[in-house]
């Protein structure tokens, strides 16, 4: 019952035309690869999400000269398997190997559940290789699954929560350029969570984005995509938000 809660995965209909690639272990993505020497957003979706939904995404960002990758969950979409913890790292570690592009031509976003889910990446040093870093963008970030739980089920013990998504125990690993977005109107993350994580980060850069919510941050126009992709392609930040 609690991992229906944690993982509310959507229907997934086999019509659904889309350009995904199977890795040989399996995971399943899609991707459309970055003009020649442009960087590649790899994007981890949320809870409620599937690579139908975030394969729109990479219009937006070819918009920006920029590539688009986003790797499928067990249990979402066409992927098969269990939904866990330890299942979601393992295709996401998959999907960034069989990308096999340059740490610093890469740009991991994560959204919601995958924030945590890009966090441990970065946190495990799959940013970083001999030829540089890449950099983290953590999109509604959320302290831990346990935390979560315990908003909708205030004193529920730390113990029974089956997959704890602990982004607030990482931090201290994660040594590349981070930025963090949320909506001003988050009610289902609150925004205080993002901050508190900005105050554990050796290097990041925090947007709050006025009038948005959980669900409409890329919706045009969009100042979270339009911060992304200035973060993702390294311009100086000079917008008043930063």
């Amino acid at each position: 019952m609690l991992r229906r809660l944690i993982y509310p995965v959507p229907a997934w209909d086999p019509a659904i035309a889309l350009p995904v690639t199977t890795t040989k272990g399996g995971t399943h993505l899609v991707h459309h690869p970055a003009p020649e020497g442009g960087r590649t957003v790899v994007y981890l979706h949320g809870n409620g999400s599937d690579l139908a939904s975030a394969n729109p995404l990479a219009g937006l960002f070819d918009e920006q000269g920029l590539g688009f990758a986003a790797v499928e969950y067990p249990g979402y979409g066409p992927a098969t398997g269990r939904t866990t913890q330890d299942g979601i790292l393992s295709a996401a570690r998959d999907g960034l190997a069989h990308l096999s592009l340059p740490a610093e031509r890469t740009v991991l976003v994560g959204e919601s559940l995958g924030s945590s889910v890009a966090a441990h990446l970065a946190a495990e040093g799959l940013l970083t290789d001999d030829e540089g870093s890449g950099r983290l963008v953590l999109v509604s970030p959320f302290t831990s699954m346990t935390a979560m739980v315990q908003r909708v089920v205030r004193g529920f013990p730390r113990r029974l929560v089956p997959d704890r998504w602990e982004t607030d125990g990482l931090l201290e690993r994660i040594e590349v350029p981070t930025m963090l977005v949320h909506g001003e109107l988050d009610d289902l993350v609150p925004p205080a969570m993002s901050a508190q994580l900005e105050r554990g980060l050796a290097s990041a850069l925090r947007v709050v984005v006025p009038g948005r919510t959980h669900n409409d941050l890329w919706q045009s126009p969009s100042e979270c995509l339009a911060a992304v992709a200035r973060f993702a392609r390294g311009e100086q930040q000079d917008n008043p938000l930063y």
